[in-house]
């Protein structure tokens, strides 16, 4: 599995107010995050404030908006890191279980979800989804579409699909299909509901069946 299309998508780095420059300051922002993430498991995303991420990294208020100008850039800075850990996630579990098929490989993203779901702290509220959309919003930044086409990148190169935009297309929807329901099964159980995780499985399963079958038909 080449893991330069995982390198290629995790060069896209947190943006933050200030670059850090020491490992000082990168020790720094990720203690910030991990109090963020602490919060938004307890409070959920609506409720997080800057204060309480000073609060609960026991850092000034000061300290935060050096790196961050507000919630939202917490958030954001939050979500590009879940975003890679699920990546890195990923790529091990495509190494270790070695899928047969594509639509295995897909399938496999659903297990590191749920791995990510039970491991990492604030994962469920974070998700895989979009916490903030604006107009401005560029199709490339949103996150279900750069997973997409991470999956994309590594189907082509290790099992020769097309390089189709209807490929794109159809595993952004099993992406978002992915977010949402592995977010249901998460939300009442930290192991999660076991039933609607294999219905996920069916369902994106099934789903990425009929689009092969219908390309072949093409």
């Amino acid at each position: 599995m080449p893991s330069n299309v995982f390198e290629e998508t995790r060069a896209d780095a947190v943006q933050v107010r200030n670059e850090p420059i020491q490992a000082r300051s990168s020790d720094r922002i990720a203690a910030l995050l991990d109090a963020a993430a602490a919060v938004v498991d307890e409070v959920g995303i609506e409720r997080l404030t800057t204060a309480l991420v000073a609060d609960r990294a026991e850092a000034s208020i000061g300290t935060v908006y050096r790196y961050f100008p507000d919630r939202i850039a917490v958030l954001t800075a939050l979500s590009t890191r879940s975003v890679d850990r699920f990546l890195r996630q990923f790529e091990s579990d495509l190494a270790e279980k070695q899928p047969e098929t594509w639509v295995d490989a897909v399938v496999v993203s659903i297990g590191s979800s749920v791995t990510m779901h039970r491991n990492e702290v604030g994962f469920t509220s974070i998700r895989l989804g979009d916490l903030v959309s604006s107009p401005e919003t560029d199709v490339s930044r949103i996150k279900t579409h750069r997973i997409a086409q991470t999956l994309r990148d590594v189907l082509i190169d290790s099992y020769g699909m097309p390089q189709a935009e209807s490929l794109l297309t159809g595993l952004e929807v099993a992406v978002t299909m992915i977010d949402a329901l592995l977010v249901r099964a998460f939300l009442l159980t930290g192991k999660g509901d076991a039933t609607i995780i294999g219905e996920c499985e069916k369902v994106v399963r099934a789903y990425l069946t009929t689009y092969d079958s219908e390309a072949h038909r093409a």
